[in-house]
């Protein structure tokens, strides 16, 4: 009996398979999806895609031109490359342009997730005011983005992860570091690629309507017409506009956002 084990055994590792090794380049997107996750970790929303399950990154928009749709659609899809934010001329023909808006610099975004694909990192986030789970948050019209950081073919491949985090900064800084630039890993630093000059911008233009401290909320009504939305707190109430937060404290205006 011994001896047929013996046997058995012998024979089956002689049939042993070595599998093949990952492609490097597919080694290689793997671990940029998860250094990713690490320096990147997305917020879990629930069902009602306004309340936090799990937090997690909340990333302030530093560029114009970032297109998003409501939160009930399919969300706009952009593109960055060469310094430039492009929006998709698909995803232009599918929206409204009377209920999708541009994400201002300075706005807040939830990061819902994030993927390697092979024409380039892409972002997805959700507009939030408090960006804290809050009943202000709940009550608001939410807007949802998809941005792809696009590279050159096989860059993926070879580059630095930090050279990666650069560019993701120049669209995208995090809420709560006040930095322009995303957390280090814990690579070895590289030289910085100088960033290509953008031409500059012309003027906005003047604002059609002046909203002050103290202005009554009959001033601002008369200014900006009926809000969206109106969030009753008792003594503070908050008018939520399409792209303006306004708050009242005993009907006059405490704080604009």
């Amino acid at each position: 009996m011994r001896a047929t084990t013996l046997v058995a055994v012998l024979i089956v590792g002689s049939f042993t398979v070595c599998l093949p090794a990952a492609p490097p380049g597919q080694s290689r997107k793997v671990d940029i999806e998860q250094q990713l996750q690490a320096q990147y970790p997305p917020t879990r929303l629930a069902g009602d895609k306004l309340r936090i399950t799990q937090p997690g990154s909340v990333l302030v928009v530093q560029m114009d031109g970032m297109f998003a749709s409501p939160m009930n659609e399919f969300a706009f899809t952009n593109t960055y490359k060469d310094g430039w934010i492009k929006r998709s001329v698909a995803s232009a023909l599918i929206h409204d342009p009377k209920t999708s808006r541009d994400l201002q610099v300075g706005e807040k975004v939830y990061l819902l997730k994030t993927e390697v694909k092979d024409s380039g990192i892409v972002f997805s986030v959700q507009s939030c005011i408090a960006c804290d789970g809050s009943e202000v948050d709940q009550v608001q019209m939410a807007f949802r983005a998809s941005l792809t950081f696009q590279f050159p073919k096989g860059y993926l491949e070879t580059t630095d992860f930090a050279q990666i985090q650069r560019a993701i900064s120049q669209v995208f800084t995090f809420a709560d570091s006040g930095s322009t630039e995303a957390p280090q890993s814990m690579e070895s630093p590289v030289p910085q690629v100088p960033q290509p000059a953008l031409p500059p911008k012309p003027a906005a233009p003047a604002e059609p309507a002046r909203i002050e401290l103290g202005q009554t909320t009959e001033q601002v009504t008369a200014n900006l017409g009926q809000p969206d939305k109106i969030v009753n707190l008792g003594s503070k109430k908050i008018y939520i506009y399409r792209d303006l937060k306004i708050t009242f404290l005993d009907g006059k205006v405490q704080d604009v956002q």
